[in-house]
């Protein structure tokens, strides 16, 4: 029975012995943690690899869009389904081939996601079982099951913005549902967008003296919205769904929790909301461009432990 550093022993390992297509059956899965698994497998110098992924219970299929976006991004080494049958699929398994031939396989507790496969947010286990015997089991339910890639597949939210004609008060936040639904200002206590922080964030000069990437941003998280509890902790990534169909993969950052950033890149965040707001790439943003769009804060809706949902809509 393996306990311990599973992100390793069942999902990384294997591709650096030599197999290069994982089949996985989960109970539920997040999106941002299949980002994070494909791009951790694209720094391993072996084989290619390739991920086909079977989700098991019925959901909302809140991160669809995600899910999409990965398809568009890896389309080499990611494929998706959703099992579309009655009773759901509860199960957690993982079977590696090597060049068409079955490898090695793990069952257990683990939900392909980030609280399923490390310790310190979920105690789970996995145990060695047989690859074959999952590889034909992951066929038999993909004759009941609805590829990602459907376009009759519709993601439902729970939550709509009520219509308002203005803005919160600068630097405020304002709860709609405690811990759920949050609406943060982009503006300081003095009503103006900082100019060298939070979405101008890149608008300064680093420690070395070069002139940083002037795209880089972040969204300033002020009070009690960043505690534990509502946002994920430091270190984890999650989803954050666009109401205009984008995605975007974040973490929270900074000490005191006060900031959200695109993953890899915290440029990609300042680049889609200066596009979104009409500001040319690497401009200063301003409060008159806020004003024009029509727009000086954001709704921030919690959908699950891994999936946010993004509104600055108009």
């Amino acid at each position: 029975m393996i306990r311990n550093n599973l992100y390793n022993s069942i999902l990384l390992d294997p591709n650096t012995k030599g197999a290069d297509e994982l089949f996985i059956i989960s109970g539920y899965a997040s999106a941002t943690f299949t980002r994070r698994h494909i791009n951790d497998l694209l720094q391993i110098p072996s084989l290619k690899s390739k991920i086909n992924l079977l989700i098991g219970m019925p959901s909302k299929r809140s991160d669809h869009q995600a899910f999409l976006n990965l398809l568009n991004t890896y389309p080499q080494n990611f494929e998706g389904h959703y099992y579309d049958s009655n009773p759901g699929v509860h199960c957690k398994l993982y079977s590696w081939f090597s060049k068409k031939n079955p490898s090695i396989a793990f069952s257990g507790s683990a939900n392909y996601s980030q609280y399923g496969f490390f310790e310190k947010n979920q105690e789970n286990q996995m145990t060695p079982d047989n690859p074959l015997e999952i590889f034909d089991y992951y066929n038999e339910l993909l004759k009941s099951s609805i590829s990602m890639r459907d376009p009759s597949i519709k993601q439902v939210r729970s939550y709509q913005l009520p219509v308002s004609s203005t803005s919160i008060y600068p630097g405020e936040i304002e709860w709609v549902k405690q811990d759920k639904i949050v609406k943060i200002s982009l503006l300081a206590r003095d009503g103006s967008v900082p100019k060298k922080s939070g979405l101008n964030w890149g608008q300064r000069i680093d420690n070395l003296g070069n002139q940083r990437e002037p795209n880089q941003a972040y969204l300033s998280i002020k009070k009690d919205a960043r505690e534990e509890g509502f946002l994920p902790e430091k270190g984890l990534t999650f989803t954050m769904l666009c109401d205009d169909g984008n995605s975007l993969d974040c973490t929270v950052q900074q000490d005191g929790r006060k900031a959200i950033s695109t993953t890899s890149n915290n440029s990609i965040l300042g680049s889609y909301i200066r596009k979104r707001i009409g500001v040319d790439s690497g401009d200063l943003v301003t409060t008159e461009d806020l004003e024009k769009y029509g727009r000086t804060d954001f709704l921030l809706e919690k959908i699950n432990d891994e999936t946010f949902f993004f509104d600055m809509s108009v």
